[in-house]
């Protein structure tokens, strides 16, 4: 029973023996002297020891009624007060830091919440653009006309160090081949990235969803886009500050511009690994170095595969995976290859190059590791392909700056 329940039913109780006393007084009152002076004596006891019980009681209620609220609020500030320190206060403070430090290795601008939201009309689901393990994806509109995409993280707990990475890798990276990061935003419990908006979407998209994109997207233009992903992840690879290896190429993280440009993205599981004379991964052994880069081409090979078949092959997407061993030997010979070839690329002439970067693709899928080319290779290993096609690419990896720092875009 609550207090104050209790004190109601004790000042009852308390009242009622003293009326009691008091009729019992009334009642005797016309009896002898001395019995009426007895009884009188009597009453008057009964009388103040009730009249010391009830201002007792009734001074007991005040403070229980005044004080016992703040008692109870002050309860309440020291629980608050012990959820935030010290544990709760060092995870987040520890959280806080980890953004901060990962933005001031990068030069990407901190945006307004306020901007980002108008600027997809409240993230609304008419500029809900896609969905993905990380969040949700919408289009941004800027004031002066621009195109942004803005990726809004579902539970920033839980993509905290895949946030970090983020800004570390394309926040510090430029090249025309990887998806630029404009800014990020930090409100409260929300955390939004802003990168450029590239209107073609995926490859995934444009090879397995739709029949009439993946008749659009002719031998040519597949062959435009497998170089522009070696590149890009050749000077991921090969970089002047140490190798930046992905750990997530599929044909879903490769978006494609106006110009069907590719643009690699999700560098939630990105890695740097620095040479071995200045080395802060903590990552020493060159073997494990060699298999995290090897894992990139290997994605890679699989990415090609989608390109000359038109199969989703992300499915078989790994290095111990004999199915896949065992197809891609199918593959090499002259008559599975012809079944196998996507039928929207037969009979364009192109079948000698097709066969070509089957083979290129073959080497990146490679079941072992130290086998495989390396990114600088295949890149070489692919321009080839494009003289003889007559794909124009005016990105010659040797004319290409070095990856630096990349400089505050608007």
């Amino acid at each position: 029973m609550a207090l104050d329940a209790k004190l109601a039913l004790l000042l009852i109780h308390i009242l009622s023996v003293a009326g009691n006393g008091y009729s019992s007084l009334q009642e005797n009152y016309y009896g002898s002297e001395d019995e009426h002076r007895k009884k009188l004596d009597s009453s008057f006891k009964s009388g103040f020891a009730t009249g010391y019980a009830f201002s007792s009681v009734s001074i007991l209620a005040i403070f229980m009624s005044c004080c016992v609220p703040w008692a109870r609020l002050n309860k309440r500030r020291r629980n608050k007060i012990m959820m935030k320190t010290p544990m709760m206060t060092s995870l987040m403070e520890r959280r806080e830091k980890k953004i901060k430090e990962a933005n001031e290795q990068s030069l990407v601008k901190r945006l307004s919440f306020v901007g980002i939201s108008n600027a997809t009309a409240n993230f609304s689901q008419a500029n809900k653009i896609g969905l993905g393990r990380m969040g949700i994806m919408y289009m941004a509109i800027l004031p002066d006309g621009r195109f942004l995409a803005v990726k809004r993280i579902v539970d920033s707990q839980q993509f905290e160090e895949q946030i970090v990475s983020e800004l570390k890798t394309l926040g510090t990276l430029k090249h025309k081949n990887l998806l630029p990061l404009f800014g990020f935003c930090v409100e409260s419990n929300t955390r939004l990235l802003v990168y450029k908006y590239m209107s073609n979407g995926n490859l995934f998209d444009w090879i397995h969803s739709v029949k009439h994109r993946r008749k659009t997207l002719q031998w040519p233009l597949r062959l435009k886009i497998a170089v522009g992903v070696a590149r890009g992840l050749a000077r991921l690879h090969h970089g002047c500050r140490g190798q930046v290896v992905h750990l997530n190429i599929s044909s879903k993280c490769i978006l494609l511009d106006k110009n069907f440009e590719p643009k690699l993205s999700n560098f939630g599981k990105a890695m740097l690994i620095m040479s071995m004379s200045n080395n802060t991964t903590g990552v020493h052994d060159e073997f494990c170095e060699m298999a995290l880069v090897k894992e990139d081409v290997h994605g890679f090979g699989v990415v090609l595969l989608e390109l000359i078949t038109g199969m989703d092959c992300s499915r078989m997407n790994f290095s111990s995976n004999s199915i896949l061993n065992e197809w891609i030997g199918h593959l090499l010979s002259t008559s599975y290859f012809n079944d196998a070839m996507d039928r929207f690329l037969i009979g364009q002439g192109f079948d000698d190059e097709i066969f070509q970067l089957l083979k290129v693709a073959c080497n990146c899928l490679d079941c072992i590791p130290d086998q495989r080319p390396t990114m600088l290779q295949v890149y070489k290993d692919i321009k080839a392909i494009t003289k003889r096609c007559e794909v124009v690419d005016d990105s010659e990896i040797q004319m290409q700056p070095e990856i630096c720092p990349a400089t505050s875009q608007d």
